[in-house]
């Protein structure tokens, strides 16, 4: 038996082992690609001190002509891999290089080897343990003698699967308390009533999110488990989430009930429970302090200005929160329907947008989802609102008047940086979009991807897109195509097929998906497939050409319009 000395590096909860070629956070192996890791690799070595991009590029790919885009990616995958879309670990130093900021310890691993290839540690004592999960057998080699051979090339076996074997675990833990809010069940008796516990519901969760030291799950993944029977240690992994939040809303004429509590999925403790029976006027200050409770259980630091974020505007009339609350039920409804039910269900949710504000003209969250109709009917061809700069200009109108009476509304800013990007004043857009996240650190919303892409900066999209995955799961299909978007402009073809492929079968009826499938296809020379789906696009979209698609995402990069203008025209889309 010999021992093999693997030399680390320990960073945060991450180990990089030099010998294996592996990064572990704990005893999970993440997967990095080659250059990614040696990337990494070179920054951990060279921690604190300025790492200029030449000088990377140069070790990374010596005697090779790379573009900083390479060096960008490979940065970008180390990020997702050791969770640091903050950049408290690797930090940019814009126009100059990086720094690996994050403290770094050298040591060694030893593993034992013996002479059949089992592996085993080697313990603090200088003995050698056994195998993790398999008692030391002190008497063992008496009964191996009478097994034969064959006893002992199974028991190896056994034990490389042991040692191999890793549960299902889903997404690896964030490093802050995490936190899925479940659908609150309602309990009114009448299910026509649910419009108003989800509302309750997702009041809460933004409520949370605008707590940076928490990290909280994306409503669409956290509904999924609307009358699931799995238990709680089952979505804490699925989600990768360490509490959940389950509860009921019980509504009686002018008075509602709610019973809240949060649970450690790791062993379904809770952690804490309270009920609260309160008058319809005074629901909005139950939203605000079960908020409260619930993040001073898990955080030990709250400022003040956080406090003062989490807290709403609240309308001056139940009757326009009623109204306003189903109006996002009709809206949600309404997302896959053919497209008659869809118009005729957005046009109902505008209604009731119309009545809240009629009640109350001063609610800023019913003129943002008043603003989201429109944009609904700009970008789908439902009526003849599609594509109009009209349509746009009463988006407008009504987004800013949401932010105007509601500062603090990250959906509202959200709302109007996305209107203003499909008005081309894209500055004023980012602006607004980064004025939300400071408000809500955890909105996830990944039309600031497709931002970033339609500005040229498709290298800093790709994390961000991945980040809103981790904060929704279970996201709309919409994120593969765009993060496909990102890949194939940075170059990385293959990733942007995969995402591709995938967008394409989740949302099969909206042509622009098809649009980038038929040219990530080209440019891999999957002809056939390109054909397939620049056939699609013309048959939903008879009137497609490739200036006017150009014309309507105004790509700020020269060359990114260059490499798609090229690729649809390799796919045989008509210029």
């Amino acid at each position: 038996m010999h021992t093999l000395d693997h030399q680390v590096f320990r960073f945060a909860s991450f180990r990089l082992d030099l010998a294996r070629g592996c990064v572990f956070d704990g005893d999970r192996e993440i997967d990095l690609r080659p250059k990614s890791f040696e990337v990494l690799r070179y920054l951990v070595e060279n921690a604190g001190r300025l790492v200029p991009k030449d000088e990377l590029i140069g070790r990374i790919w010596p005697n090779v002509i790379v573009n900083e885009a390479s060096l960008a990616r490979c940065v970008s995958d180390v990020r997702h891999a050791v969770r640091d879309e903050t950049q408290q670990i690797i930090k940019t130093v814009p126009r100059r290089g990086y720094v690996f900021t994050a403290p770094v310890s050298q040591g060694t691993d030893a593993t034992a080897v013996d002479g059949l290839g089992s592996a085993s540690v080697a313990s603090t004592d200088g003995r050698v343990a056994a195998p993790a999960g398999m008692a030391p057998a002190a008497n063992g080699r008496k009964w191996l003698r009478y097994l034969g051979g064959g006893a002992v090339t199974l028991l190896v076996a056994i034990a490389v699967a042991i040692l191999s074997w890793r549960p299902s675990t889903g997404p690896a833990l964030p490093d802050k308390p995490s936190i899925a809010v479940l659908p609150l069940k309602n309990l009114s008796g009448d299910p026509g009533q649910e419009y108003f516990s989800d509302g309750m519901t997702e009041e809460l969760i933004t409520s949370l999110s605008k707590f940076s030291g928490l990290f909280i799950i994306a409503r669409e993944s956290a509904f999924k488990y609307r009358n699931s029977h799995a238990d709680e240690r089952q979505i804490g992994r699925e989600l990768g989430v360490r509490y959940l939040v389950e509860g009921s809303v019980r509504r009686d004429d002018d008075r509602v009930r709610v019973s809240a509590r949060l649970i450690d999925t790791e062993n379904g403790a809770s952690l804490w429970a309270d009920s609260y029976d309160e008058r319809m006027t005074g629901l909005f200050a139950l939203q605000d302090e079960v908020a409260r409770r619930i993040t001073v259980t898990l955080v030990s630091h709250v400022t003040t200005a956080e406090l003062n974020r989490s807290l709403r505007a609240p309308p001056k009339s139940m009757a326009a929160y009623d109204s306003y609350l189903q109006a996002r039920a009709e809206m949600r409804h309404s997302i896959g329907l053919d497209h008659v039910t869809q118009l005729a269900s957005i046009m109902k949710a505008r209604g009731l947008l119309h009545r809240s504000l009629e009640a109350d003209p001063r609610f800023a969250g019913a003129l943002a989802a008043l603003a989201g109709t429109y944009m609904r009917t700009w970008r789908e061809k439902l009526n003849d609102e599609y594509r109009q700069p009209s349509t746009l200009d009463r988006a407008l109108e009504y987004g800013r008047g949401a932010v105007e009476l509601d500062l603090y509304m990250a959906e509202g800013h959200a709302q109007l940086a996305y209107v203003l990007h499909w008005q081309y004043r894209r500055s004023e857009a980012l602006r607004e979009f980064e004025r939300a996240f400071e408000l809500n650190p955890n909105l996830a919303d990944g039309r600031y991807g497709l931002m970033l892409i339609h500005n040229g900066r498709s290298a800093e999209a790709i994390p961000f897109i991945r980040r809103v995955m981790r904060l929704d799961p279970l996201h709309p299909p919409d994120l593969y195509s765009f993060l496909g978007n990102a890949y194939f402009l940075t170059g990385e073809y293959s990733n942007s097929l995969e995402m591709h492929r995938i967008a394409a079968s989740r949302i099969a009826s909206v042509p622009q998906v098809h649009v980038w499938h038929a040219a990530i296809a080209a440019q891999m020379d999957q002809m056939d497939e390109s054909h397939a789906a620049a056939a699609t696009v013309l048959r939903l979209d008879p009137e497609f050409t490739i200036s006017k698609f150009q014309a309507l995402i105004r790509l700020a990069d020269e060359k990114d319009a260059e490499r798609l203008d090229e690729a649809l025209r390799k796919a045989g889309l008509p210029d």
